[in-house]
């Protein structure tokens, strides 16, 4: 008990130089020893071992503690931040129909949409107007985005009757709807192929209501796009009307060539008739522009809008003609761009051998005719050139193949049609999925 009390007294933390040389304290006489087996101090190796085993430990729980500290003054400094940037920047805080919208956004393909849809009027819940435009503007996405599922989903039976299923409820509640919601929906029906004339019908009666002077240009011509495509045999002549009147009480010269094509084009197709000065003054306007600035949609969309036109018809082929041999190169033309080029010099019999060779150059090696073409506009050109000197020409041919699949009456189609039908059957597979 007296020995460990001793020993108690001493700790392994002395510098080794305050004892002085150890082996020196102690001599050899008996009453040395004796105190030596008292305080056993004779171990400097040992002494010397457990005294760097502990300054080793103690620096090692030093760094620790130091690291400790350096990372939580960082944590503080990056919180300390965050905070401040909270303080000025908060973050918002979403309503309930800004989440549904985040929600409808983060689906990933038509299919879900139209079910999402369904999904929220079986359990009746409220969709307001906001949630069903959204739905809209995200089909069109991808609509426009993935040709497989586009024509997915035109042809799939369930996914079009729920879209339809939504088409009418929006129509059965268009009074809900503001100016701009009601110009999203016209676009994305015509964008969706909707050929149902009593949905343009309401949503003209709904956008007049609203009046047009609170839409920009762009949106002008874009609204003449919507009504003109599908309405060409349905009444809907009071937006026209209305449209003629709102761009001519601005400056013309606010509206973009694009835009201004868009319009012409839109009251062409429709069948606006060309008693005024309405195709007169915008043929005029488009003439003191710029036409080699022209992008190849716009030269085909000037030439196919006034060839059905009295006024200004020469004029605007003749310059369409110029600038197509001053480009020399039409690889850049859509396939439906130069289709439109030769129905428009087709239908006023302006298409001479030049120019078409010109054209079907560029058209016979094209592919995607029945992709790309709408078919009324095939089979006027088809027409068109069947009673033409060009009758006996391959791309007549090539759009009897298009409009009638199973017709082979020729010596051209035993040629020819073997040579590519490879490269036809991979492209569909690869387009359509046909396995």
């Amino acid at each position: 008990m007296q020995m460990r009390t001793m020993r108690s007294l001493f700790t392994n933390f002395r510098p080794v130089h305050e004892l002085g040389n150890i082996n020196e304290l102690y001599t050899n006489s008996g009453k040395d020893r004796s105190l030596q087996r008292m305080f056993p101090l004779n171990r400097p190796r040992t002494f010397f071992l457990i005294h760097t085993s502990s300054i080793a430990a103690v620096n090692k729980r030093a760094e620790k503690m130091e690291k400790s500290r350096e990372k939580s003054a960082q944590l503080l400094v990056s919180l300390r931040k965050k905070r401040l940037e909270g303080l000025a920047y908060p973050r918002p805080v979403l309503s309930r129909d800004e989440k549904i919208v985040k929600q409808i956004k983060k689906l990933e393909s038509i299919k879900k949409l139209v079910t999402s849809y369904w999904v929220a009027v079986k359990r009746k819940q409220e969709l307001t107007p906001l949630h069903k435009v959204t739905i809209l503007e995200c089909i069109v996405k991808y609509f426009k985005k993935s040709v497989q599922m586009r024509d997915v989903f035109l042809v799939q039976e369930l996914q079009q009757r729920l879209f339809h299923m939504l088409v009418q409820d929006i129509r059965s509640n268009l009074n809900e709807f503001d100016a701009d919601q009601l110009y999203t929906v016209a676009i994305c029906m015509a964008t969706l192929c909707v050929k149902n004339p009593p949905v343009y019908k309401d949503l003209e009666r709904g956008i007049l209501y609203y009046k047009l002077a609170g839409y920009s240009t762009k949106q002008l011509s874009q609204l003449s796009w919507a009504f003109a495509k599908y309405c060409r045999h349905t009444n809907v002549d009071q937006i026209f009307n209305a449209l003629n009147e709102e761009i001519f009480s601005r400056e013309l010269s606010d509206f973009t060539s694009e835009e201004m094509l868009s319009i012409v084009w839109s009251f062409s197709e429709y069948g606006f008739p060309d008693t005024g000065q309405f195709y007169q003054v915008m043929g005029s306007e488009i003439l003191t522009r710029d036409i080699n600035q022209f992008q190849p949609w716009m030269v085909a969309t000037f030439a196919f809008a006034y060839s059905t036109t009295e006024s200004l018809c020469a004029e605007v082929l003749k310059v369409v003609e110029e600038e197509l041999f001053q480009r020399e190169d039409l690889t850049p033309f859509a396939t439906n761009d130069l289709v439109m080029l030769v129905l428009a010099f087709s239908r006023v019999q302006k298409l001479h051998p030049i120019l078409f060779k010109m054209l079907e150059t560029v058209m016979v090696k094209r592919r995607d005719y029945k992709e790309t073409v709408v078919e009324d506009y095939l089979k006027e050109m088809h027409d068109l050139l069947k009673n033409s000197e060009f009758h006996l020409a391959v791309l007549v041919k090539i759009i009897e193949r298009v409009l009638d699949p199973s017709v082979c009456n020729s010596l051209f189609d035993i040629l020819f049609r073997p040579r590519r039908s490879w490269k036809e059957k991979m492209l569909h597979q690869y387009l359509f999925k046909a396995y």
